[in-house]
């Protein structure tokens, strides 16, 4: 089995919150970032899309006054008095120069095309014929003409002959701007996106490239014709886009929307520049933190690698391992408790073995005396004998001597025996 050691068990468990606690504050941050910048796009698109609404309700006010005007020109009614198609195409240059309109439309009472001029061509009589057929059926004084590719905005106003009040009809005028690149430009460049004005299902102009074009073009189930501003993620061209649309006519024969998309990812991309700052900077807070971390566990658990050493030694019979205490915590306390532990055993374990160098010094030192008494007093108990006995005085005076010295020597033994015991205590 591994053994993980406890300073190890600190810094990994230390080092995994400092990781999970910097992770989750940068997916906080990075949630919180992109909620903000997306906001912000939605309220981009929102100024632009307002900004759009008041341009187009200033060119309606403008083509109201100038059809207003020009149909009570008697040039004009002159004009449509004389039911000649060529003469009236032809007479009506001046009046559509005067007005500076991209269309400029007369047509009899029964809704005939008498005069068609656009500044650019595309949307013929044909067209013309049907689209002002399609308006006047349905008694509408405003509507969107779309034809050839072209898409206008037209503004109609009746020509009456003598006041108003007569109600005696001459025919009707039509002008209209073109929503043309010119115009998606403009919009684009006030809302800093790409713009595009789709008519049913068709992409009339935009400013995205021929690819995103077309893919808008696909997704036009995900194109709202609402009245009221709504977003939506798209990805074109592998980039993903904040669109926002708009529907400009809704009632009108086929719907038109204003679609405006601004890249999500060109304006996140300081999002992601900073995601990897804040990568970046996470790594060197995990890193630092580590290295801190190991520093401050190294201290707190030095100690505790001390006193096992300490342990390990004291198992091994070594009483003199050095134990240093540093600090007057928990682990200075069990520190010191484990040194006066050690040092009581080490005492005892020193007066055992003392006693037991006593008591064999002991029962050493009774039988060298036994062995040495008994000779001794053997001799002793035969020169007193001798001593004693009727003998010659020079023969008994001698073996008195010997007793003597016997005596004396044993004497001796039993002295060197006591200090020989007495060193050895």
């Amino acid at each position: 089995m591994v053994r993980i050691r406890l300073r190890t068990k600190f810094l990994l468990s230390l080092i995994v919150t400092t990781a999970l606690l910097t992770s989750v504050i940068l997916v906080i941050v990075q949630n919180h970032i992109r909620h903000h910048a997306r906001q912000e796009i939605y309220e981009a698109l929102s100024s632009s899309v307002l900004i759009f609404q008041q341009f187009e309700r200033q060119r309606e006010r403008t083509l109201a006054q100038s059809a207003g005007l020009l149909a009570d020109l008697p040039n004009l009614k002159a004009l449509m008095t004389t039911h000649h198609e060529p003469t009236i195409q032809d007479a009506s240059t001046d009046f559509w120069q005067l007005t500076g309109s991209d269309l400029f439309l007369l047509a009899d009472r029964t809704g005939k095309v008498m005069a068609l001029h656009t500044a650019t061509a595309g949307f013929d009589r044909n067209a013309a014929q049907d689209s002002i057929s399609w308006t006047l059926q349905r008694q509408q004084n405003r509507d969107w003409w779309y034809g050839g590719g072209h898409l206008y905005e037209v503004f109609l106003q009746p020509i009456y002959f003598g006041p108003s009040q007569d109600n005696v009809l001459l025919g009707v005028l039509a002008m209209g701007f073109e929503v043309d690149e010119r115009l998606a430009r403009v919009v684009a460049r006030v809302a800093s996106s790409g713009v595009a004005f789709r008519y049913g299902k068709d992409i009339v102009v935009s400013t995205l490239f021929p690819n995103q074009q077309r893919e808008l073009a696909a997704h036009e189930d995900r194109i709202t014709t609402s009245t009221t501003l709504n977003s939506e993620e798209i990805q074109l061209g592998g980039e993903n886009f904040l669109g926002a649309s708009l529907a400009l006519a809704p009632s009108s024969r086929s719907p038109v929307t204003l679609i405006v998309l601004k890249s999500y990812d060109a304006a996140t991309l300081f999002l992601r520049n900073l995601n990897r700052l804040l990568v970046g900077v996470g790594l060197i807070a995990v890193l630092a933190g580590s290295w801190l971390i190991f520093l401050i566990s190294h201290t707190f658990t030095r100690p505790l690698s001390n006193l096992v050493a300490g342990v390990r030694a004291l198992e091994e019979g070594d009483f003199a391992y050095p134990l240093s205490v540093r600090s007057r915590d928990e682990v200075g306390e069990l520190t010191l408790a484990f040194d006066k532990m050690r040092k009581s055993l080490e005492k005892g374990q020193r007066d055992l073995l003392h006693a037991e160098r006593l008591a064999t010094i002991g029962r050493m030192a009774s039988s060298i005396s036994h062995d040495l008494r008994h000779p001794l007093t053997t001799i002793l108990a035969y020169a007193e004998f001798l001593s004693e006995s009727n003998l010659h005085k020079s023969t008994s005076k001698h073996y008195h001597i010997l007793g003597s010295d016997a005596q004396s020597h044993l004497r001796s033994y039993i002295y060197l025996l006591r200090t020989c015991l007495y060193v050895s205590l």
